[in-house]
């Protein structure tokens, strides 16, 4: 009888091993699957592996919650670099259902990113990265040790930088004629100092929202722009410095111009304090 017992328990322990490995062995099998649904841009099959309230915590300032607007910021990112890789290597269980993995990216970057052009440039980035599973196995979240590590090796580290995150988003709303966005986003004792020989003869300077407003208003009168492509950005803390290749039609004239913007922005706690903008030689098309 004693014998019996030993064998039933013992195969108990067998059993219960097993179905810890069975289960290890398919938590594996889905990080991996995950993964590769993003590498093959399958962003359905992505999203049928998280939680609707997975979050992103290593791309942004802030955690982007929910998957499908993470699954918008992988995009930015994925086009950038058509032909990118994800090495995973092994995976590792980190108690309360983390999970620490070992990745490796490769990739060319051949297409824009973030609006800015291609570098054409190769990466070879090593990464830690946990992710979070829930009670059913779906992931809710996802956390990069090295989430820059390709950016710094295309050129465009400055853009890891707070400031130029800023700086972005007022880009952004000039593009769309948001000028209302582009002072919510500015402090209210913000100061343009403006040395564009095109817009006035002498140097100029815009102080306080409602003066910076008047200035939007009289460049949208002169200028009509056609190109307005920043080029490159250059950040050091709270001073984020940028390159923009423009072309445009002087209303005043009808004549069509180009030239390279210098612009230096000062930010402070996320809004803008400070803006200059100097021109460079004017070119007639």
């Amino acid at each position: 009888m004693k014998q019996i017992k030993f064998f039933t328990l013992s195969l108990l322990f067998f059993f219960a091993a097993n179905a810890t490995t069975f289960a290890q062995s398919k938590v594996e099998a889905d990080i991996r699957k995950a993964y590769a649904a993003l590498e093959n841009r399958d962003y359905n099959a992505f999203a049928s592996l998280c939680a609707d309230d997975f979050s992103e915590l290593g791309l942004a300032p802030m955690p982007v919650k929910g998957v499908r607007n993470a699954i918008e910021q992988y995009k930015a990112f994925l086009n950038a670099f058509p032909d990118l890789k994800f090495n995973i290597g092994k995976i590792a269980p980190a108690g309360n259902n983390r999970y620490y993995l070992d990745v490796t990216l490769t990739g060319t970057n051949t297409a824009p990113f973030m609006g800015l052009p291609a570098t054409g440039k190769s990466i070879l980035v090593h990464d830690m990265d946990i992710v979070e599973l829930n009670a059913a196995g779906k992931c809710i979240s996802h956390w990069s040790a090295n989430p820059n590590g390709a950016l710094y090796q295309i050129g465009y580290g400055s853009l890891a930088n707070p400031s130029t995150a800023a700086v972005m988003e007022i880009y952004g709303k000039f593009g769309q004629g948001d000028v209302p966005g582009i002072l919510a986003i500015s402090t209210d004792d913000v100061m343009f100092d403006i040395q564009d020989r095109m817009f006035d003869s002498k140097a100029r300077q815009f102080k306080g929202k409602a003066e910076v407003g008047k200035f939007f208003q009289e460049l949208n009168s002169k200028f009509q722009y056609t190109k307005f492509q920043p080029m490159r950005f250059v950040s050091d803390g709270d001073d984020v410095f940028v390159l923009i290749d423009v072309e445009y039609k002087l209303a005043s004239t009808g004549k069509m111009y180009a030239s390279t913007y210098t612009h230096h922005f000062k930010v402070m706690n996320g809004k803008i304090s400070y803006f200059r903008g100097l021109d460079d030689f004017q070119m007639s098309k």
